[in-house]
């Protein structure tokens, strides 16, 4: 080829020139195109893969939660006390709202079935990125119903939603409201067994999952994916229905009667496995609406309040409506924690039972300045130390504690459980309020104080565990509520058995000290307690109260209590009342033994046999049982009044005739043994009604004279002995004075010992 041939045109060469600076161009543009694009790729796919996944999914599908149905509550005999029941909820899908008119016809409609303000629903309307925006929880199925034909005729099935819920329900309303607590609108366990056990109660929510086409429309069922909810764990109390009931009517009663101003509280415990059988504080509230005030006073108090002075006073209130005062609550115990120094005295063998000690009504001890009095200022003069527990005389227990000393003293003191909490399976457990083993030490008083129970706070769960070891050979239980968890086909999935904590004292301390406590019930300060045909022990017990700010104490305010056990040859069960601040009657008279402790005779005269103890009566005392009244109307006089000769049954009669035409009391009534049945002949009748007197105050002898000339019969309960020349007393009656009843209806009156002191 010619050299000339080689040679490129110009023109070819500038034409090839800007083709290559062409293709270089774009391959630059074409990267730096390229980068930016690959980077936003980085950043979708790699660096915020999770949000556009989710943003995806939430655009392609509408999720919507099933809510499971939250545990059953059940007592001891699996009687329901709390429960759920299928409710609904309403929510809308804004996102799918395609108009202005839409939008108002949906907050329109839903607000007069729902109750919901109308703007409100609007302005969730208008919040178009959204597919779920909730209405109203727990909708009853009657509002239900009428949400589903609102949709059906609006053709509105893409737009408003209704989806099964549940609401929690508590069928007893106020019953056992501490123990169970309450749950929030979205049926989490705010107070109670509700919260201790709110895991395993609330079950795991299912989803039901809906895909949506491109034009962001639900597609058919198929495209759909279900996920069950699994419904939470039944839970079994320790709790008994039945109990629970004696001890709130009983405590009801006391509140009233003794215008406790700061609420009164109870708890029943198997003293040998620390199963709570009852607890309650009154007043309760309901759980159903926890956020209603039920106590009379707190209600005054916010009569005529407004605004936020009305909002504080109002939480503070429902804060304090919720408290269990048996767990949350500490108080000075006074002489009940005498039990806990005499067994730690016994233990110890610091005291013999007939060692004797010389009550003068009060002791020096030293470091105080000035003389500890007894309840008795006068003295009980010479006593052994079986009387003087009888008698809660501080100088005996101050003495013997002395004896004991303080390092031994308050090794007792912790293993009894009172620097510790009981770890009971309720909210909220208090810490007790008490002198560190270094301050014990360099307290010289604090011995002597704490031998009577005064100078350091423990709570009512703390020293019903500690009596019931004293009770049961020893041996301190930890106490609880539940005591099983079940599934839905009622299997046991956990099951909580007793817990021995330690033992503290031995069985034969335990055994002498049941006895002496059954003589402080049959002739000592807890004399208001005995119930005739049951050996029930236990111990009175009345502590000043301290002003929170000054720590002195309140002249006038008292925690009255009385703690007891039964049977005292075995016990089965403890029973703790307290009444604080009780205003009925001078100062002097609000006290243990006077108020607490006939409240729980009472508890103890309906638990006992309902747990299947047997009575076990005197001679005395047999010889006032009931008697049923046979059937006399219509039989000839002589048979009648040999009837009732066999029976040893007194009568009278009244009216002319051979035959008896009508008999007072009816036949099968129960009356006391000593009752006399009146006979009428002839044409004789008794009266249809008569007007019952008032016993209350009289004397045994007395009340029952009055009831008989009025024509009633008598039942006599409670004391039945006076102590240390004490006067006994009608304390209240069943049937109301100047009320009618009918003629040979038996009037049961509870009589006390006015001069209990402790």
């Amino acid at each position: 080829m010619s050299k000339a041939s080689k040679q490129m045109p110009a023109s070819r060469r500038a034409n090839r020139t800007v083709l290559f600076r062409t293709f270089v161009l774009m391959a630059l543009c074409g990267v730096g195109l390229f980068v930016p694009l690959g980077m936003k790729l980085y950043d979708i796919q790699i660096v915020n893969h999770d949000k556009y996944e989710r943003m995806a999914v939430e655009q392609q599908t509408r999720n919507t939660v099933i809510s499971p149905l939250r545990g059953t509550i059940f007592d001891r005999n699996y009687k329901t006390l709390a429960l759920c029941a299928s409710v609904d909820t309403v929510f809308i899908s804004p996102a799918d709202i395609e108009s202005e008119e839409q939008a108002r016809l949906v907050a329109r409609g839903l607000s007069e079935i729902l109750d919901v303000d109308s703007e409100t629903i609007y302005e969730k309307t208008q919040k178009k990125d959204r597919q779920y925006e909730e209405i109203r929880k727990k909708v009853e199925k009657d509002l239900a119903d009428r949400v589903r034909t609102f949709i059906s005729d609006n053709k509105l099935q893409q737009i408003v939603y209704v989806t099964p819920d549940s609401k929690r329900y508590y069928p007893n309303g106020n019953f056992a409201s501490h123990v169970l607590g309450f749950v929030s609108d979205d049926n989490q366990g705010l107070d109670g067994v509700e919260a201790v056990y709110n895991e395993s109660l609330k079950g795991t929510p299912g989803r039901v999952v809906a895909a949506r086409d491109a034009k962001n429309r639900v597609m058919p069922f198929q495209y759909e994916k279900h996920y069950d909810a699994q419904d939470g764990l039944g839970v079994v109390l320790t709790l008994d229905e039945t109990m629970q009931h004696f001890l709130e009517n009983h405590l009801q009663t006391a509140l009233v009667e003794n215008d406790v101003r700061n609420k009164a509280a109870g708890i029943i415990m198997d003293v040998k496995t620390g199963e709570i059988l009852a607890m309650d504080t009154r007043y309760g509230y309901d759980p159903n609406e926890p956020r209603t005030l039920t106590d009379p006073a707190a209600l005054d108090a916010l009569s005529g309040l407004e605004g936020e002075e009305r909002s504080a006073l109002l939480k503070d209130a429902l804060l304090a409506q919720w408290r269990n005062k048996i767990v949350n609550d500490t108080y000075e115990p006074g002489s009940t924690f005498k039990i806990i120094t005499a067994a730690v005295a016994l233990e110890e063998k610091a005291v013999a039972l007939d060692d004797t000690f010389y009550c003068t009504g009060s002791i020096m001890v030293p470091g105080w300045n000035r003389p500890i009095h007894c309840h008795k200022l006068a003295g009980h003069g010479e006593e052994t130390f079986v009387q003087g527990v009888q008698n809660s005389c501080n100088p005996v227990f101050i003495t013997v504690a002395q004896r004991v000393g303080q390092t031994r003293f308050y090794d007792y003191f912790r293993a009894f459980g009172f620097t510790e909490k009981t770890g009971v399976d309720l909210p909220g457990e208090s810490g007790s309020v008490f002198h560190s083993q270094e301050a014990f030490h360099e307290d010289t008083v604090a011995l002597s104080t704490y031998a009577f129970g005064q100078t350091f706070n423990i709570t009512p769960i703390q020293l019903i565990t500690a009596v019931s070891a004293v009770a049961n050979g020893g041996s301190l239980m930890k106490p609880h509520i539940v005591r099983e968890l079940t599934d839905d086909q009622g299997r046991v999935v956990r099951s909580i058995q007793p817990e021995v904590v330690r033992q503290v004292i031995s069985g034969e301390t335990s055994r002498t000290l049941r006895e002496i406590l059954e003589s402080v019930v049959s002739k000592g300060t807890g004399i208001n307690a005995y119930v005739k045909g049951f050996r029930i022990a236990g111990k009175t017990g009345t502590s000043q109260k301290r002003d929170p700010e000054t720590h002195e104490y309140m002249p006038g305010k008292y925690v009255v209590s009385f703690v007891g056990f039964a049977p005292a040859d075995d016990p089965q069960v403890a029973v703790l009342v307290l009444l604080d601040e009780p205003m009925y009657g001078p100062p002097n008279l609000r006290t243990g033994g006077g108020m607490a402790a006939p409240v729980v005779g009472r508890i103890m005269s309906d638990i006992l046999p309902y747990i299947g103890v047997a009575p076990q009566y005197t001679p005395e005392e047999a010889a006032m049982l009931e008697i049923t009244v046979p059937t006399l109307s219509g039989l000839p006089v002589a048979e009648a009044e040999q009837l009732l000769k066999d029976r040893e049954i007194g009568y009278s009669v009244k009216g002319q005739g051979d035959t008896v035409s009508a008999q007072v009391p009816a036949a099968g009534a129960q009356v006391p043994g000593t009752a006399e049945v009146v006979l009428y002949l002839g044409d004789a009748r008794p009266p249809e009604s008569a007007t019952v007197p008032d016993v209350v105050g009289m004397t045994a002898e007395r009340a029952n004279r009055t009831l008989v000339n009025a024509g009633f019969y008598m039942r006599a309960m409670g004391a039945t002995t006076a102590v240390n020349g004490g006067t006994i007393v009608a304390a209240r009656q069943s049937v109301a004075a100047n009320t009618q009843a009918p003629p040979g209806t038996t009037i049961e009156v509870e009589f006390f010992d006015t001069s209990l002191r402790d």
